[in-house]
C-alpha cells in the first residue's frame, strides 16, 4: 500500500473544511468532484461516511487512482505543467507513517489530519487573490457568501475539538489564520491535550501581536509557510494591505523561534525580475534553499507570466537556466526547473489586455502600478 503509487491515507484520516461549509478530504482534491459534503446540508459524521469517501477508499485499496485525487497523481507524473515533485499524497504518507495499517479498511475513519479555514477573514487583498479567500477582497467587490449557521458551525467545531487529542497534523490557513478566534480556542485545547501535534501555519505574517501567535509559540513542532514574493513598494502593491517593513520584522521574530520556515512564492507578470532579487535577499539572510517553494501563478489568467513579450520570456528562460546551472539544490532548484518547464506551455499572449486589467484595479484602489512596476510598463 505504501509503495504502489496510488495509496493515500487521507480518505481514512483527513478533512479539509472551507468557510462556506464545504468539506473535502484535502485541499488538493478536485475543486468540483472532490467535494464530499457541506455542513449546511449534512452533519460531519454523515459526510465522513458518504459514498464518495467509500468509493475513494475502495479504489485505493484496489490500487485504482481515484479521479478527484488526480492533482497529486498529475504532480507526481509531470502532467500538471510542472516536473515531478513531492505531492500532498507523499507528504501525508510520511506524516502518518505510524498510523496502524488496520486503519485502512472501507467505511473506517480515524481523524488524524485537519485543514481548517474557519472563515475568509483576512487583512490583505493580494493582487492575485479572490473574495473566497479574503474578506478584504469581498468588501472591495461587495461580494457576500452563504455560510453555515452558528449552530451548524458549532456542531462541526465540537466534532473537531472532540478529536483534538488524536490529531497528528493541523493545518491552519484562511484567510489569515492568525486572526481567527476559533484557532485560538483550538490551540489552547491542543496545548492541553496534544502538545506534540504538528502545526502548519499558512500566513501572510502581518500580525505577531495576537494571542493566536503567542499560543503557536508554545508548540515545538511548527512549520510556518510564509507568503511573499517581492520586496519594498512592490510587496506593498502585490500584497495590498500589507507593509514590507512589518513583514520583515515579523519574519525576524519567527526565525528566533527555532521553527521550520518555508516561503510560498508565486511567479507572474509583475515580479518577473524582482522574484530573483527577493530570493537572493532571503538566502543572504541565512534561509536554506529547501525553504523556497516557488510556483507559477495560474489565476487570474491576465497576470500569467506567459503574457510577457516573447523577448522577455527568453530573458526569463535564460535567467532560470542560469539559476539551475548554479545548482542550489533542494526545493529551490526544483522550483526553477518547474518554472522553466511551465513557461514553455502555450498561451495566447495578451500583454496590453493584462495591463488594462491592472488599470481597472489601480482605479478602484487609488494606486498606480506604473510607478511601482516601471520595468513592466516599459515593455509596451
Amino acid at each position: 500500500m505504501l509503495t504502489d503509487g496510488v495509496f493515500c491515507p487521507i480518505p481514512w484520516t483527513g478533512l479539509m473544511y472551507n468557510f462556506d461549509g464545504t468539506v473535502k478530504s484535502c485541499i488538493r482534491s478536485d475543486q468540483y468532484t472532490g467535494i464530499i459534503g457541506n455542513i449546511k446540508h449534512n452533519s460531519i459524521e454523515e459526510i465522513i461516511h458518504d459514498e464518495q469517501i467509500l468509493a475513494a477508499q475502495q479504489n485505493i485499496i484496489e490500487s485504482i487512482k481515484h479521479q478527484p485525487c488526480h492533482t497529486c497523481y498529475d504532480l507526481e507524473n509531470g502532467k500538471s505543467g510542472q516536473l515531478n515533485i513531492a505531492s500532498d499524497r507523499i507528504f501525508y504518507i510520511r506524516e502518518l507513517k505510524k498510523q496502524p495499517l488496520a486503519t485502512y479498511k472501507v467505511n473506517n475513519f480515524d481523524l488524524r489530519v485537519v485543514d481548517i479555514r474557519w472563515s475568509n477573514l483576512c487583512n490583505f487583498a493580494c493582487t492575485y487573490c479572490v473574495p473566497e479567500f479574503s474578506s478584504k477582497w469581498a468588501k472591495e467587490l461587495n461580494v457576500t457568501h452563504k455560510v453555515p449557521s452558528e449552530d451548524q458551525l458549532s456542531k462541526f467545531k465540537e466534532y473537531i475539538f472532540r478529536h483534538a487529542k488524536d490529531l497528528q497534523h493541523v493545518y491552519l490557513a484562511g484567510g489569515e489564520p492568525l486572526l481567527m478566534k476559533q484557532n485560538l480556542e483550538l490551540l489552547m485545547l491542543l496545548k492541553e491535550v496534544n502538545p506534540e501535534v504538528h502545526l502548519r501555519v499558512n500566513t501572510n505574517l502581518s500580525k505577531t501581536n495576537t494571542q493566536i501567535f503567542e499560543h503557536i509559540c508554545n508548540f515545538e513542532n511548527v512549520h510556518w509557510t510564509v507568503s511573499g514574493e517581492t520586496m519594498g513598494e512592490q510587496f506593498n502593491y502585490i500584497r495590498y494591505g500589507g507593509k514590507w517593513e512589518d513583514w520583515l520584522e515579523n519574519l525576524d521574530t519567527i526565525t528566533q523561534l527555532n521553527h521550520k520556515i518555508s516561503f510560498n512564492m508565486l511567479y507572474y507578470m509583475l515580479n518577473y525580475q524582482s522574484l530573483f532579487n527577493t530570493i537572493d535577499f532571503l538566502l543572504e539572510r541565512g534561509y536554506h534553499p529547501n525553504s523556497f517553494i516557488v510556483g507559477p501563478l495560474l489565476n487570474p489568467l491576465y497576470l500569467n507570466i506567459r503574457h510577457l513579450p516573447t523577448e522577455v520570456l527568453q530573458y526569463v528562460r535564460t535567467k532560470l537556466q542560469d539559476r539551475i546551472d548554479q545548482q542550489p539544490g533542494y526545493l529551490l532548484e526544483d522550483s526553477y526547473r518547474n518554472l522553466l518547464h511551465y513557461i514553455e506551455q502555450p498561451l495566447k499572449s495578451d500583454f496590453s489586455g493584462a495591463l488594462a486589467q491592472l488599470a481597472i484595479l489601480d482605479k478602484r484602489r487609488g494606486i498606480d502600478s506604473r510607478a511601482v512596476f516601471p520595468e513592466v510598463y516599459k515593455l509596451l
